[in-house]
């Protein structure tokens, strides 16, 4: 099943634009009277049909909605920004599929990279939650500095992602169907003033496995943890 994605929603009226106009009667090839499915980004499936196209937008006339699956957790994932733009669209792409409610690229003191592309990971958020059928969206903020973010924790249900000795495994200590932070490092790690800070800030340290993880895989590791987790529990 194709999926299309639009906000532009006035009653039982629905327009789509540009890309997602293009896609539909250009590369698809809809008619008018095609019933297109498409989502909101904010939780809800609509059954439509094709009622007429010009040369940037298709008009659909909405005559069914549903709300879409929504997890009965939520997971923040606080991540570094890597390098390398493809591994961390990569990362993107792949949270967004498996399911998680918040975003933050964080910039550390190893931190190399120092600012996203707002407009190409909007397009990728909108791309996965179309290809894994799920309706809503998950907030995506702007960079901010790891220390601003930090002091802003609760630290009951907020985790760090450290490979040492003392660090529990994240899969054993987190509760399914709460609320959930984890911090992901740059390449590099953490440095040992970050650590202090975060543990200063009541922020738990834990170990994703036994394998040392580049950041990207470690933020994916970490949603499917506790995606696992929540399905096992239900």
């Amino acid at each position: 099943m194709i999926i299309f994605y639009t906000k532009d929603i006035v009653e039982n009226i629905a327009i789509l634009k540009d890309e997602e106009a293009r896609h539909c009667s250009k590369v698809l090839r809809h008619r008018v009277g095609d019933i297109i499915v498409f989502i909101d980004g904010e939780g809800k499936f609509y059954e439509s049909k094709l009622i007429d196209i010009s040369k940037k937008e298709c008009k659909l006339k909405i005559f069914k909605d549903w709300e879409g699956y929504k997890p009965d957790y939520e997971l923040t994932i606080a991540i570094s920004l890597v390098k390398n733009t493809a591994r961390f669209d990569w990362f993107l792409e792949k949270v967004v599929e498996i399911g998680v409610t918040e975003i933050v690229p964080l910039i550390c003191e190893r931190t190399q990279k120092r600012n996203i592309k707002e407009k190409r990971m909007e397009n990728i958020i909108i791309s996965a939650s179309k290809q894994s059928l799920k309706s809503s969206f998950p907030e995506l903020h702007k960079p901010l500095k790891y220390k601003d973010f930090v002091k802003d924790l609760k630290g009951e249900s907020a985790f760090i992602a450290h490979l040492n000795d003392y660090s529990e495994y994240f899969g054993e200590i987190v509760a399914p169907r709460s609320k959930i932070t984890i911090i992901i490092g740059p390449e590099g790690d953490f440095t040992e003033e970050e650590l202090s800070f975060a543990f200063d800030n009541g922020l738990k340290p834990v170990t994703l496995g036994k394998s040392r993880l580049r950041t990207e895989t470690a933020g994916v590791v970490s949603c499917q943890i506790i995606n696992t987790i929540n399905e096992i529990s239900s």
